[in-house]
């Protein structure tokens, strides 16, 4: 009998339907059968299930013979069950983040107080919470007084603090408790807080999130949290071994904050001095009695809303959950570190994956970086006193506990483009997160970066001084081939992509290297140009290709220099294109012609 030859690869082409058609079709063929073509008949029954088996099977085929690859793998789900092998646990959603000024108002008597945690301001519908209990003290009675010790030194966090249903514990080791909410409710991955009731002594107890059990002892009331491939979190207790183990009986539940991703970003003074309003539910009371271990003088409803919020820094922007290819990045760097920080590679690679919602970049300086090139470029610039300078001083005592050398240091640039340096409470968050995990005998200190600016410029006659001043007349002359039969604004748009691919803020980098001759290369390669000057309109000077005044953004009269080639930045500095969203209006157009003729001089 004669048989069908089928390729080796044709299997790939078949589903369920197309291998029904196929049986019966060969069934056909043979003559002997009939009933294949009956609806409902024995015969088409026992096709139908061959059909759907393989159906599945290949479903399941073509799923993981390249998503059970950890290099290759591209569905969330499936790269997020590979990582777990490397016990890495990925970060879901941030919420946006603002530094808050508070004032107190008359009726509020002299003392000491606490904010309670989960108190939240309301403006224009949107809530902004505090995630921890905040202590302040207020010196004079009558009058309004601004609390000096929390100026921009609190976050406020997006979203409202949510209550999840009691779970009562059944007493196993590593006993698990899912945080299942619908797939619309979003959550802020560093906002969840577990507390406990022991069934014995009958008082809540607030649990602490780790890394890693086993590194705890038996008695620690810690907990691992984990977003899993369905993106629920995994709340994970002790065994009575690494952790301690929830008895029989025992009652936990959960705070969350569900957060509104689709709010507009707060603006510079947006709270306008909001009042506080303090958060209950019929568990709260008790769990804040039980966990006030230092007799906190708690406000009360009244005392809050005689107590106004009000920002000075914008909001950070709304993070969303680790994508493939960043977990891919990030999990065999967490790995390497096993939750220790020694290397400069570590520290950078955590601050990144962990606080991504507020840094566009970092780099970690040890003592001889510092020294030997940041310190001396401050020098080398001429500044006579650089350890006195404003914020090198304010860094220094705000955030280093021992001498002002032998210290790592922590420079950073912020995730929001208009945001200069990161404010007092984003270096202090990022440090107080660093510190569990860094080596005993190292101190981390933050610097800002340098802001290396950059704008087209020609350069004066021999002997001249460079002087901003003759950046405003200097644009980027383009000459459009003749062959050329697009318009002048689709060439613009094609060169301010460029230039945004190179200098966007998502895109700058610490220590970058600025590629001019990239940029160059770029733009001539466009169909449309024929060649590019930089030309300052006023002085009817220009040179051939780009030319790019680089200064200091703080010292730009001691440290400025014209660039004609590549330049690669030193660790600690970072490119800015100055006025980059308007870079259109210094692109100019002209045809072959008119153009030849206007710089001849």
């Amino acid at each position: 009998m004669n048989q069908t030859i089928i390729d080796k690869n044709s299997y790939l082409n078949f589903d369920a339907l197309s291998l029904k058609s196929l049986i019966i079709d060969r069934l056909n063929k043979g003559g002997v059968f009939t009933d294949q073509n009956y609806q409902g008949s024995n015969l088409a029954a026992v096709i139908d299930v061959i059909s759907l088996v393989f159906g599945n099977l290949m479903f399941y085929l073509n799923k993981t013979s390249s998503e059970s690859m950890f290099s290759e793998a591209q569905l969330y789900e499936n790269m997020n069950r590979i990582v777990k092998l490397l016990n890495y646990k990925p970060v879901g959603k941030t919420s946006s983040t603002v530094p808050i000024r508070i004032t107190a108002g008359p009726n509020i008597l002299s003392n000491n107080y606490t904010i309670p945690r989960y108190s939240y301001v309301t403006i224009n519908g949107v809530s902004y919470s505090f995630t921890s209990d905040v202590f302040f003290t207020k010196l004079t009675d009558g009058v309004s007084e601004q609390i000096r010790s929390i100026n921009d030194r609190v976050l406020l966090k997006q979203g409202s603090f949510q209550e999840y249903p009691l779970y009562t514990a059944k007493g196993y080791d590593n006993e698990v408790v899912y945080l299942t909410l619908d797939e619309n409710i979003f959550i802020d991955h560093y906002s969840i807080d577990v507390y406990v009731k022991d069934y014995l002594s009958n008082e809540w107890i607030k649990y602490t999130s780790v890394n890693e059990l086993y590194l705890h002892t038996a008695n620690e009331t810690v907990y691992e949290i984990r977003y899993n491939e369905n993106k629920r979190y995994e709340i994970i207790f002790g065994n009575d071994i690494n952790g301690k183990k929830l008895n029989t009986g025992d009652q936990v539940v959960i705070f969350y904050l569900k957060v509104d991703p689709d709010e507009p970003i707060l603006g510079a003074g947006g709270l306008s001095n909001s009042f506080i309003v303090r958060y209950n539910s019929l568990i709260y009371p008790k769990i804040l009695d039980d966990t006030n271990s230092i007799n906190a003088n708690y406000l009360d409803s009244f005392q809050l809303s005689n107590v106004f919020v009000n920002n000075s820094y914008p909001a950070t922007d709304f993070k969303g959950e680790e994508t493939v290819d960043e977990i891919r990045r990030n999990a065999p760097q967490s790995f390497r570190a096993q939750y220790r920080l020694s290397t400069k590679d570590d520290y950078e690679n955590y601050i990144k994956n962990n606080y991504s919602d507020i840094i566009r970049d970092v780099k970690i300086l040890n003592n001889n970086d510092y020294l030997m090139k940041y310190m001396k470029y401050l020098y080398d610039i001429g500044l006579k006193n650089p350890h006195k300078e404003i914020n090198i001083m304010y860094n220094q005592i705000k955030f280093s506990n021992s001498c002002n050398f032998n210290n790592l240091y922590m420079c950073g640039v912020p995730k929001t483009p208009n945001q200069i340096f990161l404010n007092p409470p984003q270096k202090e968050l990022i440090l107080n997160g660093i510190n569990p995990l860094k080596i005993i005998t190292t101190e981390v200190v933050a610097i800002d970066p340098v802001y290396m600016m950059f704008d087209f410029y020609v350069p004066p006659a021999a002997g001249s001084t460079l002087t901003l001043s003759d950046l405003d007349p200097t644009i980027l002359r383009v000459i459009k081939s003749k062959t050329s039969i697009n318009s002048d604004s689709y060439i613009t748009n094609k060169i301010v992509d460029i230039f945004n691919n190179q200098f966007s803020h998502q895109n700058s980098k610490l220590g970058m290297f600025v590629d001019i001759n990239k940029i160059t290369t770029d733009i001539l390669s466009l169909d449309d140009v024929a060649e590019i000057k930089t030309f300052n309109t006023r002085t009817q000077q220009y040179t051939d290709g780009i030319s790019l005044l680089g200064w200091n953004y703080y010292y730009p009269e001691n440290d400025r220099k014209v660039y004609t080639q590549n330049i690669l930045l030193d660790e600690f500095k970072f490119p800015v294109f100055n006025s980059l969203p308007n870079i259109a209006s210094q692109i100019q157009i002209f045809n072959n012609n008119i153009a030849q003729e206007a710089i001849q001089f």
